[in-house]
This record gives structure tokens, sequence and C-alpha cells, in this order.
């Protein structure tokens, strides 16, 4: 298992400190020691990316070292698990994403924690997937892929980083609102060889994020259809949403929450959701964000949070069943 720290020091970045909190019974002011924040993937991927940028902020506003810890493996279960089973004092925290709170564990038979009832939720960034092609595909609209795949059923096939995985899914999702369309599904392991795939012309389209395609559709290598969001992406402004192409169902995105575990005393669970609606209001740090093709969330609220991941759950499990997909 790869496991990495990083210390992150509490330097300041011309962000007011945050007033403590009294933790509940507790006769130190929160915090009073450092907090560790457990990335549930390896370590440089855009998840660890952004919680490392989060953990300086977080530093910075609280007075106390933020140590990431990346616990990696089972879609990330291992690491939100151990959160989710950790004292809930404040000093272990999760950067998860949709993978932690959605789709891994509607992959398993038994899931070791409850993906919402489990957390205190705060989201602060979303990253829609977008439909894209390899040139040669002719198809130059969302409606135009659909017509063809419905003319030759079975003839054209997608990529994804896996069995189970968002753009696995979301390929599935839309085959079933566009009319069950048949096209074959060919998993790879990891994204990267997934995109290959599709820019070599061995796959003719997939799901991917604006942050690891967009250098290719603007080189002409892949064409974009359509952003599977209810918006167009800044990045690409001229890309249809799945909504314009007529599919307004195809909504397909990675979520990221910070997430406190269940029971957290509610002083601390204010510091926190204080501390993060600072963070994400920092300039620099949303400048960055919109440069990864993420779209920041700064009301760090609860209870939304828990709606949104709540209606997700529900919204995903019918087509994981239909698909028999499992964790790998």
């Amino acid at each position: 298992m790869n496991r990495r720290k990083l210390l992150i020091g509490a330097a300041a970045l011309g962000v007011g400190a945050l007033q403590g909190a009294k933790a509940a019974g507790a006769q130190d002011t929160y915090p009073s020691k450092p907090i560790r924040l457990v990335v549930p993937f390896p370590p440089g991927g855009p998840t660890d990316v952004f919680g490392r940028r989060y953990g300086e902020r977080l530093s910075a506003l609280l007075g106390q070292p933020v140590v990431i810890e990346n616990k990696a493996g089972a879609g990330g279960t291992i690491g939100a698990d151990l959160v989710a089973k950790s004292k809930p004092d404040g000093y272990t925290m999760l950067f998860g994403s949709s993978s932690t709170q959605v789709t891994s564990p509607l992959l398993m038979p038994t899931p070791p924690y409850h993906p919402v009832k489990d957390f205190v939720l705060f989201i602060v960034g979303r990253v829609p997937m977008v439909i894209a092609v390899n040139p040669a595909v002719p198809a130059k609209t969302l409606p135009e892929l659909v017509a063809l795949l419905k003319a030759h059923p079975d003839k054209y096939r997608y990529s994804s980083s896996g069995m189970g995985s968002i753009n696995h899914l979301g390929g599935e999702l839309f085959k079933m609102k566009a009319g069950n369309l048949s096209a074959l599904h060919v998993p790879y392991k990891g994204n990267s060889p997934a995109l290959q795939a599709c820019l070599s012309g061995e796959v003719d389209f997939m799901l991917d994020t604006f942050g690891t395609s967009f250098s290719h559709y603007k080189s002409g290598k892949l064409r974009y259809l359509a952003v599977c969001d209810e918006k167009r992406s800044a990045l690409a402004p001229e890309v249809p949403t799945t909504g314009e192409s007529g599919l307004p169902e195809v909504q397909v995105l990675t979520v990221n929450p910070v997430a406190l575990p269940a029971g957290t005393p509610q002083a601390i669970v204010t510091a926190i959701a204080e501390a993060t609606r600072k963070i994400m209001a920092d300039e620099k740090l949303l400048a960055d964000l919109r440069s990864m093709s993420i779209d920041p969330v700064g009301d760090a609220d609860p209870a939304k949070s828990a709606a949104y991941f709540t209606s997700e759950i529900e919204r995903w499990e019918p087509i994981i069943k239909a698909t028999g997909a499992k964790m790998e």
C-alpha cells in the first residue's frame, strides 16, 4: 500500500487567523495539535493536489500543522473507512471524492462504512466529465453520435479507466438514457491508457475530465461533443451540454468533499466550516482550481452536501446494478 506523508507548515498565507473552537468537554482550544488529512488516493492525482492546497491553507488559518496522509486502495474506501472509524475529535479528516462517497461503496457487497451517515461532509469542488471522440469518428455532435451508435450496434467502442470507474458508469448512463445503445466497453488499468486508446483510435469515444483531455482537444487530437453538466465549461464554452444536446439526464461529474467523522462536536464542525469558507474564497486557490478544471464550491454546507451525496447514491445504484460491475 502506497503511503506518503507531507508535513505542511503553518506559514501565514495572508488569510486571517480563525478563532479557536472549544471542543465539548475539552480543556484545550481546538486545534491544540496537528491535524491529519487523509487523501485516499496515491500522490500526484487531482484529488491529492487539491487536498494539499486545501491543507496548506487550513494549517495557516488554524495555526497548527496539517499532515497529509495518502491512504490509497479499494477505490478510496480504505482511507475513507479509516476516517469514518477515527475518534470524532477534529484531528482526523478526509479529503474524499465521489468514489469514496458514492460509487465505490455501491460496488462493494458489504461496504465498510456508510458514505453519508458516517461523516460530516463539506463539498469543496466539482469536476464535470466531457464526451470525447476520436476525430476519425463521423460524428460532430452528440445527436450524431447517438444516431451512429443506433445505426451500427456493437461496431463502436468506448474506453474507461476500469470496471466501475466514473467514466465506465458514465458511459453506461449515456447508453441507457440515449435509448439503450449498443457500444462495447473496453476497460483499461487507469485513465492514461484509456485516453491513449481513444487518441490512437483503438477505441472510438470516452468520457474524461477537461484536466486530462483538454490539451488533446485544443490540438485537434480529440473532438468534444458535450459536457456532462448543467452548464457549459469556461474552458471550452463552445461545447454544448448534454442537456442542450437532448440528454439532460446524462450528468456525470466527480465531487470532492472535506469530511469529519460523524459525531464530531458541533463547535469543531463550525470551526472547520468557517475555515473552509475562507479557504474557498482565496482567489489564488480558485484560479488554480479552475486551471485544473475544478469548479470550486464555497458554501461548506453539511446539510446540502449530505443531500447531494444521498441523491447521487440513489441515482447511480440502479445503473451499477444494471452493469453488474463489482469492485475489482
